[in-house]
């Protein structure tokens, strides 16, 4: 062999490994430098704020933020408008294992305007399985989480710079009524139990029909997106502030078919709350106190939740009572509190109904790009080493 030939062999062979330093240096740069930019985002995101009520602005920018830092595990999606022109957003939070399919949790909150602590309670439940992801993975394993944290927009911001008292939609109904009650406009019974669900100007009108309100559409809509495809598991609306856990039916005295099960998730929560706090939550069946329909506890259990509830927050402290405002100094205490018990139920719902594992996977496009990426420099390189060894 000459020595012009063993030069070009030398050549090859170094080339032929800068290509391959090449490529692992691209593969693993790209998923380093994205690791960063995650890594970089999420110092950034500022935490809850539990110190204050928030604006319903105020808790879109957290929403947005949390899913700007935490884009492999959080989706953020617009689910509808209100009838003052607010959107409507949920978030969907998985563990970025792009399995798709996953059975789902579907949680609820500001249905009533009044009931301030609901979507702090809600809001709470986000930043646990979102920022504390690690710590509470087996929640996220083979289940996501679907939540609408502030259901009633109009109403909530109505409470909080007019009537603090005031509950439902801001809908006009005409003679100077306004408001539907968005947890009695489901279709299951709809009008049933009791004549002010009839009347225009009461906090209790289920509306001029069932989902009239754009707000009830919404959930409705998720919720059968999830039933249809074979994924609504645990549905769960948060309200204060009876201290209690209910469950289906609310329409009528009579029990569920899995009745049991119901008793054993809300059992499981009220215990976990007091073990934690020592606050006594009761639970049982909603329609065995007061039947009446309309609800979402009972439209979710109907079309195919197995299990569905409305956990009534705490409104009580030291033997001080609330209402729908505790003061600002106990919201992260609240807060923790109602984490306890939902987590406590998610728990005994994912123990009861254990997860039928899909293999679908979604694809990886980032991975793709890069790859893609690599390959297109490995052509270059390749062509340059062409015209190096045909001069």
């Amino acid at each position: 062999m000459s020595g012009i030939e063993n030069g070009l062999g030398v050549k090859l062979c170094l080339l032929i490994l800068l290509i391959t330093h090449l490529h692992q240096s691209l593969a693993l740069g790209t998923s380093g430098v994205d690791a960063f930019k995650r890594r970089l985002r999420r110092q950034m995101a500022l935490p809850l704020q539990l110190d204050d009520y928030l604006s319903y602005d105020e808790m879109l920018a957290y929403m947005a933020q949390l899913a700007r830092a935490y884009s492999d595990y959080v989706t953020l999606q617009d689910v509808g408008v209100t009838y003052e022109q607010r959107p409507l957003k949920s978030l969907t939070v998985t563990n970025g294992d792009g399995r798709v399919g996953k059975k789902a949790i579907l949680l609820i909150a500001g249905a009533h305007a009044r009931e301030w602590l609901t979507p702090v309670a809600a809001l709470y439940t986000l930043e646990q399985l979102v920022v504390r992801h690690e710590e509470n993975a087996h929640l996220l394993q083979d289940y996501d989480w679907i939540l609408l944290p502030q259901l009633n927009p109009d109403g909530y911001m109505f409470s909080r710079t007019v009537d603090r008292s005031w509950r439902n939609t801001r809908s006009p109904n005409g003679n100077n009524c306004f408001g539907t009650n968005l947890n009695r406009n489901y279709d299951i019974e709809w009008g049933q139990g009791y004549a002010e669900l009839q009347d225009s100007c009461t906090d209790h009108y289920a509306g001029p029909k069932p989902f009239s309100a754009p707000e009830s559409r919404a959930v409705r809509d998720i919720m059968q997106d999830l039933v249809q495809s074979n994924r609504g598991m645990l549905f769960m609306t948060l309200h204060t502030h009876h201290t209690t856990i209910y469950y289906s039916w609310a329409h009528t005295s009579a029990s569920s078919a899995n009745d049991k099960e119901l008793h054993a998730v809300a059992e499981a929560g009220a215990v976990a709350i007091f073990n934690a706090t020592g606050t006594r939550f009761a639970y049982g069946q909603y329609g065995k106190e007061d039947a009446f329909g309309g609800t979402s506890v009972d439209y979710a259990h109907s079309i195919g939740f197995p299990l569905s509830f409305a956990l009534e927050l705490s409104g009580e402290r030291d033997g001080l009572t609330f209402d729908f405002w505790p003061p600002k100094h106990l919201l992260k205490d609240l807060a923790e509190e109602s984490w306890v018990g939902i987590s406590a139920m998610a728990r005994k719902a994912i123990e009861l109904y254990p997860p039928t594992r899909s293999l679908s996977v979604a694809k990886d496009y980032s991975a793709s790009s890069s790859y893609s990426l690599t390959n297109m420099m490995k052509i270059l390189l390749l062509m340059i080493i062409i015209t190096v060894l045909s001069r």
